[in-house]
């Protein structure tokens, strides 16, 4: 698929439990990325801790953000498959909540 400017899609998969620790930071540097048309799909498998407010904040404010909140834990294999199954891109690739990329990843 292409969006902006004729460029391939890229989804960035996102499955995440209680993240909030570094979520901020993960955010921070996908949204700095140089490519510019990605999409970010977080799935949180219905944490405890404050990962939810985190991506609604960061949705609100960027609509490259897609956030999905499972009302119950899934488990990890299929939190990882719904975040798949949402993806519109060309290209994918996972992300984890700790992770922090160069401007320059994608």
């Amino acid at each position: 698929m292409s969006g902006s400017r004729g460029l391939p899609l890229v989804s960035v998969g996102m499955p995440v439990y209680n993240g909030a620790r570094f979520l901020r930071s993960s955010l921070d540097a996908l949204l700095a990325q140089e490519y510019p048309n990605i999409e970010i799909i977080i799935s949180d498998n219905a944490s405890e801790d404050e990962t939810e407010a985190i991506c609604r904040d960061y949705a609100s404010r960027d609509p490259r953000i897609c956030y999905s909140r499972n009302s119950t834990n899934l488990g990890a294999a299929r939190n990882f498959n719904r975040v798949f199954t949402l993806a519109h891109g060309e290209f994918f690739f996972w992300a984890a909540c700790d992770d922090i990329w160069k401007p320059s990843f994608v």
